[in-house]
């Protein structure tokens, strides 16, 4: 029996407004057992609250997005801090640096992410790394506060990238990309990266894997990444969910697996 992690999703998002449960349903059904909703601003704090307070099967994280490193202040600091201590999340996240469109706000942005990075340090929390067009930046700043634990999430470099990643002792977060015919220098990278160091993702609704690629993403459809992978590391499929559901809970820690255990029983 197949049973696996969705280590990275936006199910609260709008887009499943008109069809949550049945997408719920559906992740269960295929072996999806639990989901770790991405709380990265207020409003989604409270949207991944709401959710999880429903269905056991879900988990989530806290942190400003590097997107919206423009509200991060000395209050918005606290605030984390007191939503940690009333509901401690599986990791603070997603936070980073993000430069793809502009770098107007960066002095902002890594004073929102340096200051994520010691609040997970604080609170002993791993954490869930956004990255775009910041390669360098982000590594050396990990290197600088290095985190106990984490997660590069959406991994789309090359393989020094995924060597510098592993050097920091992050997961790598691996999700519908793999399965796009031109990701071949990500497939590349990928195949020498340890199996005990992949975590599996969606990013749902975005970046659905090429059997639904334009369409919203959900997190049955991570079953497509566990193929690809699967293929890449001529391994059976077994054998890569049981590697990286036990990555999910080495890195998130054992209450992924009462989430699994509901997800489980859910119907």
């Amino acid at each position: 029996m197949i049973s696996i992690v969705d280590t990275h999703c936006h199910l609260d998002l709008e887009a499943f407004d008109e069809d949550r449960d049945r997408v719920f349903q559906r992740a269960v059904a295929s072996g999806v057992h639990a989901m770790v909703l991405v709380g990265y601003n207020p409003e989604r704090w409270n949207t991944t609250s709401i959710l999880c307070s429903q269905h056991g099967f879900l988990r989530r994280t806290l942190g400003i997005h590097p997107n919206d490193a423009d509200i991060w202040s000395d209050e918005m600091s606290a605030a984390l801090r007191r939503e940690i201590e009333h509901d401690r999340p599986v990791a603070i996240g997603e936070i980073g640096l993000d430069f793809y469109r502009s770098t107007e706000n960066a002095p902002q942005q890594r004073r929102a992410f340096v200051a994520q990075l010691e609040i997970a340090a604080e609170f002993r929390l791993p954490v869930v790394i956004h990255q775009r067009a910041a390669e360098d930046e982000v590594i050396n700043i990990l290197a600088d506060v290095r985190p106990h634990a984490g997660v590069m999430h959406c991994f789309t470099g090359n393989q020094t990238y995924a060597e510098r990643c592993l050097d920091l002792g992050l997961y790598l977060g691996i999700g519908g990309v793999l399965t796009f015919p031109r990701s071949t220098e990500i497939r590349d990278a990928i195949a020498t990266v340890p199996i005990d160091r992949l975590v599996l993702e969606t990013d749902a609704p975005f970046l659905a894997p090429q059997i639904q690629r334009g369409k919203r993403n959900e997190s049955s459809l991570l079953l497509a990444v566990l193929h690809g992978l699967a293929t890449l590391k001529n391994a059976s499929e077994i054998e890569v969910a049981v590697n990286t559901t036990k990555n999910a809970v080495d890195l998130f820690g054992e209450d992924i697996l009462h989430a699994i255990h509901a997800g489980m029983e859910y119907e």
